[in-house]
This record gives C-alpha cells, structure tokens and sequence, in this order.
C-alpha cells in the first residue's frame, strides 16, 4: 500500500501561505501563549519541523501571520484609493466596507481576537508592529482622503483629518473586537453592515461644509 501523501506534501508552493492561515485561525482560537507549533503543525498535516524550516520562532510566526494578513486587506484597499472614480465620500465609503467588511471578515476578526487576548504584553514586539501596519496605516489612509475632500471643497476645511480619522478606525476596531463577547453579553453585540454604513455616516455628516466650526 503506497504512502500516505501528506496535505502538505501535494502544495509545496502553498506552504508558507497556508501555515500562516492556520497560525492565525488557532492563536486566536486558543490564545498566543495556549497554542503549541504542534496545533498549527497537524492542522495542515505537517511536522513541526516543517514550520522552522519556513519560521524562526513562534513568535516570528505570529508576526507574519498578521503581516500576510494586512498584505491581503491593504493591497486591494491602495489599489481601490488609486482607482477611484467620483466624490471622496463615495471612497471613504467603499475605503471603510473593505477594510471592516468583505471576504476577509473572518481572517480579520481572528486578527481582532488576538489584540483583546494579552498579545501586547505576550509578544509586545509584534503588537507594536500591528499597530504601525494596521490600525495607523488605516487611518493615515482615511486622513489622506479626507485632506482631499477638504482640498475639492468636499469636506469642511476646519476639520482635523488626522483625529477625524483616527477615531472613526479606532471605533470600528474596538466594536468589532468585542463582536466575540456578542454571546455570553448580548448588550455589546451588533450587525456588521449597521456598524460600519452608520459609522460612514456619522463621519461624512461631520465633514459635510456648513456644518458646525470652531468657536
């Protein structure tokens, strides 16, 4: 009887990629400290030899998982800024579904999970390096946009698009993290397409002209 070909063995071009999947999915469901390489390792058929030979530690495991992870949610997200076609509220629009909404949901709540389970004091290394490529990447991003809507005459010119935008990114991470406690206190929980279309709403009335300045 011939070998027993593991999952692994038949996508040898798929085996960083997959690891880092797998990574990803079980820090968040067992927590970074609870999660043996042997879980990721036999959650797609591999040795945990297998995953030094592609990482050093598991923490440097850790810190590429989410790197691929803000590699798929950022790319499409410039390329979609770059592209654009009509008003900036339109943009910032579609800026905040990709970002918070889509195909991704998953990955990106498991991303979410791991930020409310002790990462920044487990791996504070690779906390600080999430916050730089995630949530401030996101905002300096929304604060680009909103410069130029300030800029077309879109947007208010007194509005600070730094904070503006910090806040709006801020808010959505937060509620969306806490989306997992949704269960055990009912009170938290909220639809996803509600949070993110009132948050947009709420954020384009504030930069609309004619609405309240500066005393």
């Amino acid at each position: 009887m011939p070998a027993k070909v593991l999952k692994w063995e038949r996508r040898p071009d798929e085996r960083p990629n997959e690891l880092l999947d797998a990574a990803l999915r079980i820090f968040a469901e067992r927590g970074y400290a609870n999660t043996r390489l042997e879980d990721i390792a036999a959650a797609v058929g591999v040795t945990k030899g297998t995953i030094y030979h592609y990482f050093e530690t598991k923490e440097d495991l850790l810190r590429k998982a989410i790197e691929h992870n803000h590699q798929r949610v950022f790319l499409p997200l410039e390329k979609g800024i770059r592209d654009r076609k009509g008003p900036v509220s339109a943009t910032i629009r579609l800026f905040l579904r990709r970002a918070f909404g889509g195909e991704l949901d998953q990955t990106r709540q498991s991303v979410l999970t791991l930020l409310v389970q002790g990462v920044s004091r487990e791996a504070p290394h690779v906390y600080q390096r999430w916050l730089e490529a995630g949530p401030a990447r996101a905002w300096q991003l929304l604060a680009e946009l909103i410069e130029e809507g300030k800029a077309s005459g879109e947007f208010r010119k007194d509005v600070d698009s730094d904070v503006a935008a910090r806040v709006a990114i801020s808010g959505l991470i937060l509620q969306l993290a806490w989306q997992q406690f949704g269960k055990a206190a009912p009170s938290v929980a909220i639809d996803r397409d509600q949070l993110i279309d009132s948050t947009s709403d709420f954020l384009l009335y504030g930069l609309r002209p004619g609405g309240r300045s500066k005393q």
